[in-house]
């Protein structure tokens, strides 16, 4: 009986010493309609839209649902992006895509498709360690790992494991 006792009594010790309340979350804004822009001398570098961007200032980052982005070269849009999600470094801009990412060249009507792609915006280039198909005119190749210019007209697929030529009409 004092042993049930002790340990009651040490539950209930354990419990004044703890806030019953669980911690505050940190703070957040969800913004609607979410666009970001980034221009280099003037120049239009790439812009971002997101139907809805849950920002985290703790981490200068925001979450964004079906991200869509453009790209830019010499004032003329060259290239297109969608993903099903993502995240924005709102300090660096660097941008994490992931599910379905589609890049679609507008100049030479090159496709990369993948599940997980960065996209550094000091560098302007994109980078994955995940598998990748490249569809280009006259072939499509898969691979794991890439490295390529926002407008697609450089790309290297590490890991090369197949070229699918396509047949002349």
């Amino acid at each position: 009986m004092k042993r049930g006792r002790a340990l009651l009594l040490l539950l209930a010790f354990a419990g004044c010493g703890r806030n019953a309340s669980p911690p505050a979350s940190e703070p957040q804004q969800t913004l609607e309609g979410f666009s970001m822009r980034q221009s280099v001398r003037g120049n239009p570098a790439w812009d971002m839209t997101a139907g809805i961007a849950v920002l985290r200032e703790s981490t200068k980052e925001a979450d964004l649902e079906r991200p869509h982005m453009q790209f830019y070269k010499d004032r003329r849009l060259v290239s297109r992006l969608q993903a099903l999600s993502g995240t924005v470094n709102t300090e660096t801009r660097d941008v994490r895509l992931s599910s379905s990412v589609v890049v679609t060249s507008l100049e030479d009507a090159s496709t990369l498709k993948t599940e997980q792609l960065l996209y550094s915006s000091a560098k302007n280039k994109f980078f994955t360690d995940r598998e990748v198909f490249v569809k280009r005119p006259g072939g499509a190749l898969r691979g794991k790992g890439l490295v390529a210019n926002s407008d697609l007209s450089e790309i290297r697929i590490f890991n090369q494991r197949s070229v699918i030529e396509e047949k002349p009409k």
